[in-house]
């Protein structure tokens, strides 16, 4: 993963956001630093006094867990897919209407 593109960099994001407390604090911060500052991968190996490689090898590998996780767990999926629903429902206006996909979303979960 020497570079990552955009689709890629907004998915490792989200799952961050989801999983990352799960990674140990030295993976959270190179994460943090990545994904949430926008930093380069020179610019994190000056910040931690590490080799750029170290860098990419810990942004690597911690993008392999998180896809892990959401593998086995699919919590970001489900967010996502309900955020979409919740969306759906504010653009109704009837009641009645309301109460049907509250229940459907419900069943969801």
């Amino acid at each position: 993963m020497a570079k990552i593109d955009l689709a890629d960099f907004v998915k490792y994001g989200k799952l961050f956001e989801v999983y990352g407390k799960l990674l140990s604090e030295d993976r959270q911060a190179l994460m943090n630093l990545y994904f949430n500052f926008n930093m380069t991968l020179a610019e994190i190996s000056k910040e931690k006094n590490i080799s750029r490689q170290a860098v990419l090898d810990g942004i690597t590998k911690s993008c392999a867990k998180l896809d892990a996780l959401e593998e086995v767990l699919s919590i970001a999926l489900k967010k996502e897919n309900l955020q979409q629903k919740l969306n759906k429902l504010k653009e109704i206006s009837s009641v009645e209407e309301i109460k049907i996909k509250v229940d459907e979303i419900l069943g969801d979960l």
